[in-house]
């Protein structure tokens, strides 16, 4: 079966749920790479900070920070996202930020029943807000994000709102490991619909050269509720302008495993950030694509 045909049976499928289920549309669209550049979702650094409010604080002494991030999927899936970050600092070794993040899948045609008789494009699109803050206490920080989301599925739209939280410290019993842990998606009164995400993950400098160059490996585990587990371990290298990760992540859905690469790397040129990624897509499908661009606020 072609990957619409099974993109359209699963929305076939969603579209038949009894309405008592609340179930906002366009989940699996959120599940997309968006920003994380080869890095653990809980401990990405990267130019739209999605996953882990408490990764949102803003270098000192740097008042801000605008980020863009893009995702686009091979043809045969059609999916892309589109998110935009705002962050700002604030006294007390504090940060906030707003952001939003647009994802949907285009050409799902609508037939009567013969592939030859197009009806028009069934949309399938989700689009969610984030208002985060976070506090930085000597090495550990913590954040809260408080979200809204909206999904859409041919003539079904619902929203609802979400609570996130994340932590991230830089040491860990005094040795240079980093280590962190998030939600994402989490509904108070249903989680299991949203179906949550909980990750966290663990890196560590295993080789150091002044401030020329550092190299760090980790290990990360994400869980979706009801849906899929990833493990990921990962490599990547740092200077005081270009990056790079390159890493090998297992997916586990349905009782089935699929094995992928990702990597990606950044350049920094003074207040701006570039960032380029490339993780292999599932079901053999070609590649998936990233793009980050941001710039600090002095």
């Amino acid at each position: 079966m072609r990957p619409r045909a099974i993109l359209a049976l699963a929305l076939a499928i969603s579209l038949a749920r009894p309405a008592s289920a609340q179930r906002v549309p366009g989940r699996d669209l959120l599940d997309l790479p968006l920003g994380t550049l080869a890095d653990p979702p809980t401990l990405a650094g990267s130019d739209v900070m999605l996953w882990n409010p408490a990764g949102i604080m803003v270098p000192a002494p740097h008042l801000g920070r605008v980020g863009f991030a893009a995702v686009q999927t091979p043809s045969e899936l059609g999916a892309s996202a589109v998110g935009i970050v705002l962050l700002g600092s604030l006294p007390r070794e504090m940060s906030a930020g707003l952001s939003v993040v647009r994802g949907a899948v285009s050409g799902l045609a609508r037939t009567d029943g013969s592939p030859e008789t197009a009806l028009g494009d069934i949309p399938y699109n989700t689009t969610m807000g984030s208002l985060a803050i976070a506090r930085r206490d000597q090495r550990v920080t913590v954040g809260l994000a408080v979200r809204f989301r909206q999904g859409t599925v041919d003539v079904e739209r619902r929203g609802a709102f979400g609570v996130d939280g994340g932590v991230i410290g830089d040491s860990l019993f005094g040795i240079p490991v980093r280590g962190g842990i998030s939600t994402f998606l989490w509904r108070p009164a249903n989680g299991d619909d949203e179906e949550t995400a909980y990750s966290g993950a663990l890196d560590g400098a295993i080789f150091h050269m002044d401030s020329l160059l550092e190299v760090r490996t980790g290990y990360s585990l994400l869980m979706v509720e009801r849906r899929t587990t990833e493990h990921y371990a990962f490599i990547g290298a740092s200077t005081r302008r270009w990056e790079g990760r390159v890493g090998l992540a297992r997916h586990e859905s349905s009782g089935e495993a699929e094995w992928f690469l990702r990597i990606g790397t950044g350049l920094q040129y003074g207040r701006y950030h570039i960032g380029v990624a490339r993780e292999g897509a599932r079901d053999g499908l070609g590649g998936i694509y990233q793009f980050t661009l941001g710039t600090l606020i002095r």
